[in-house]
């Protein structure tokens, strides 16, 4: 490479396709806090056994409910009343551990997991199987639910609505395919508790080490709390700010995407013996963060059903 080829290139910066800081950030931050919820028992589980005696007995959460998606046949998509199931093993609380899904009973008839027969597109909590089956069928599966739902701010589709009462298994609406919420698809449901990660204009940036490119980057972020009831916004306040001095591993995303190895699929399914967070964080180690500081910029209630309050969160990084 010639000194001219050289000032006529991008530092730092390998191809277009690439993660670079902020997407790794956020990406990094949704496992982290999807991890480590879970880990302080973050999660409900939906058992055929209990469902009717615990919750309504009209549609409790095992049953999954048809639902109209243009992008199959009528038939061939169910969905449970919460999203955001949990694919995560090796995590435990007082000694219980998520429900592994084992498979879907379908008018008693159960159908293993992994069978080839159907998938499971665990974020958007929904089965899909490869051909339709009769729209009057008892479909029903054991599996855990997130307490707490994250969303990526720049993952979101171009509209999103927020879902009300998702816990109450007695609304009406649960069963409507043509109206109301459970009718919209459930990449465009936010269903609450939630929070919202954002990268921020703010930012700066100094030099590490003399004889060196690399930078202290200091980058702003965002997580928005959104709650229907004021204990759970001002928990996941309190949450977020006892994160302050901590310090977290970040994964490279662009190797694991390189080697394919992120644990679920374009589907939203789990990928062959997928990788848990920890084992991305050993395997594929990029850099260390530091939480350097966290301020809460905002508390309020817009209804008595709905509160929210936002995290400012300043993150240290050395970027060589």
């Amino acid at each position: 490479m010639s000194i001219c080829d050289y000032l006529t290139t991008f530092k730092a910066v390998n191809s277009i396709s690439d993660d670079l800081l902020l997407n790794i950030i956020e990406s990094n931050f949704k496992m982290y806090l999807d991890w480590c919820f879970l880990n302080i028992g973050g999660w409900f589980d939906a058992q055929i056994a209990y469902s009717g005696a615990i919750h309504s007995s009209l549609h409790p959460y095992s049953t999954l409910l048809l639902t109209d998606d243009d992008n199959y046949s009528y038939g061939q998509v169910w969905q449970g009343i919460r999203k955001e199931w949990v694919w995560e093993s090796g995590v435990s609380y007082n000694g219980n551990n998520p429900i592994r899904i084992s498979g879907v009973y379908v008018n008693n008839n159960f159908n293993s997991y992994p069978s080839g027969n159907f998938t499971v597109d665990y974020p958007l909590g929904r089965v899909i199987f490869n051909n339709p089956i009769a729209t009057g069928s008892s479909v029903k599966a054991n599996y855990s639910y997130r307490y707490v739902q994250t969303y990526r701010a720049s993952d979101s589709p171009w509209f999103n609505i927020i879902q009300f009462a998702s816990m109450q298994t007695d609304n009406p609406d649960i069963t409507q395919i043509n109206d109301g919420n459970w009718s919209i698809g459930g990449n465009h449901r936010v269903q609450l508790p939630a929070i919202m990660i954002e990268s921020l204009p703010r930012a700066r940036q100094r030099p590490y080490e003399i004889g060196s490119n690399a930078l202290i980057i200091d980058q702003s972020l965002s997580f928005r709390i959104l709650a229907e009831n004021k204990n759970d916004r001002n928990k996941l306040l309190d949450i977020i700010r006892s994160q302050q001095d901590a310090t977290i591993a970040l994964y490279d995303t662009n190797k694991i995407a390189q080697d394919n190895l992120f644990p679920l699929d374009a589907n939203g399914d789990l990928t062959v013996n997928p990788l848990m967070y920890p084992d991305l964080l050993c395997r594929y180690l990029w850099r260390k963060c530091w939480i350097k500081n966290v301020d809460f910029v905002e508390i309020d209630s817009i209804h008595h059903n709905f509160h929210q309050g936002e995290a400012r969160v300043t993150l240290e990084i050395i970027s060589v």
